[in-house]
């Protein structure tokens, strides 16, 4: 059962970090995943106790102050030992194309498993990630469950602003009406929402100590996406790690400690992560440091860019709770139009001496796929900097496609290593 082998799983972790630390690893490591096991124990409690779960993708926000129990789509999805078992149930039981976005296809296939609670309502938004779209709205229909999806327009405008705030409300009503017990708490709103504002500006203290040589974060940690404290059961205990990561990483900068024994070159990572421990392993032994992993909330969270809980440069007046929680929707830079995607990397790799861009071609992701020719020929252009655009699944791999990939990988850290080191570290 799946939240039986997370539990066993971070406990292990969380022994072997007692018994065995790692100087190239991020001591609060310790707490995330102290924070994760809770989750895992809290959410079984839960549904032994039949108390009810909703997943409202794009939204999740909303799940504590309606009184729902937190739940996992893609991010449980991520998780799964053996995704491959999910991704069979959603490809061979329910037909699903098996040629899109594995994280998608795992989270599918685990919620139809019965091995995860049954939320009593789903949602999603439109949103360019059509594949996770397209799995939430399959699930809902496939496993019988009350669907709402929260629509937008096309722009990040007042307008916009105003529609999907009304949506949002439309949810709620949907909410309190479907499901016995549910009603909303707008006070608690606010609280989640100046609590992600709090961690918010730890985690930004930490992005001019990326600036550093050596970078004090190393490769496999770089990849750990933070999630606000909003996202889980228990908000403060996030804060409090966000609030340690966030001292550790200055007290690494002070001592000059990385994650590589000796940094050979700096690169940016683009979209997602890869399959399996093969590729941290090949950027630890190259000497390659990972000052930033561009993601869509990336910039925001760490400062590149601002638009801020609570601040009316913006907009012209104080937004209302709901309104603020689009506002995260809008610094969202990840499938939106391809400046919105590359004026912050630009941006990012002047800032932290970035020599080389791997741009992740995960198999089925529309979205990164066709920005890809724009990302490279602009940081070529603008910067001189070399991007390799590497195919490749985040969940799943056979070992032949995951061999392959670190492969090209490792030719072309390489040559921008012998390029550095000849003094031509930027391609002309």
């Amino acid at each position: 059962m799946f939240l039986d082998e997370q539990i066993a799983n971070l406990s292990r972790r969380i022994k072997n970090i007692e018994a065995n630390p790692r100087p190239d690893l991020m001591k609060s490591n310790k707490l995330r995943y102290e924070i994760e096991l809770d989750s895992m124990l809290h959410a079984a409690e839960a549904w032994k106790a039949g108390k009810p779960f909703a997943i409202l993708g794009g939204v999740e926000i909303l799940n504590l102050p309606l009184g729902f129990e937190q739940q996992g789509y893609v991010e449980w999805g991520d998780r799964a030992r053996a995704p491959e078992r999910y991704m069979n149930i959603a490809v061979n039981k329910f037909g699903w194309s098996e040629h899109t976005c594995d994280r998608t296809l795992a989270a599918l296939g685990l919620l139809l498993s019965g091995e995860v609670p049954m939320p009593r309502v789903m949602s999603s938004r439109r949103m360019p990630c059509e594949p996770e779209r397209w799995s939430l709205m399959a699930a809902a229909k496939y496993a019988g469950i009350l669907f709402f999806e929260v629509d937008r327009l096309n722009s990040i405008g007042e307008q916009n602003l105003r529609t999907v705030a009304d949506h949002m409300a439309e949810l709620i009503e949907f909410c309190e009406k479907s499901v016995p017990g549910i009603k909303f708490d707008e006070s608690r709103l606010v609280e989640l929402l100046e609590m992600d504002d709090q961690a918010t500006k730890y985690l930004r203290a930490t992005y001019d100590l990326r600036k550093k040589e050596p970078c004090p974060i190393g490769p496999q940690d770089a990849f750990r996406l933070i999630r606000m404290p909003s996202r889980h059961h228990d908000p403060p205990k996030v804060l409090e790690y966000c609030k340690m990561f966030s001292e550790e990483m200055l007290e690494r900068s002070d001592k000059n400690m990385s994650g590589v024994k000796e940094e050979n070159l700096r690169i940016a990572w683009l979209a997602t992560g890869p399959f399996g421990r093969g590729t941290f392993d090949l950027l630890a032994k190259k000497g390659v440091s990972l000052p930033w992993f561009h993601y869509g909330l990336g910039p925001q969270t760490f400062g590149v860019m601002h638009d801020d809980y609570g601040e009316d440069k913006i907009y012209g007046r104080k937004l209302k709770p709901l309104e603020e929680v689009v506002r995260t929707w809008h610094a969202n830079v990840w499938g939106a139009d391809a400046a919105t995607w590359v004026d912050p990397l630009v941006t990012v790799c002047r800032d932290l001496k970035i020599d080389a861009v791997v741009d992740f071609m995960q198999v089925g992701c529309r979205t990164t796929n066709s920005m890809r020719w724009i990302t490279a020929k602009r940081l070529k252009d603008e910067l001189g900097i070399p991007t390799l655009d590497l195919e490749g699944r985040e969940l799943y791999a056979t070992e032949s496609a995951q061999q392959e990939m670190n492969r090209k990988l490792e030719e072309f850290l390489d040559m921008c290593i012998a390029n550095k080191k000849a003094g031509k570290a930027k391609v002309k």
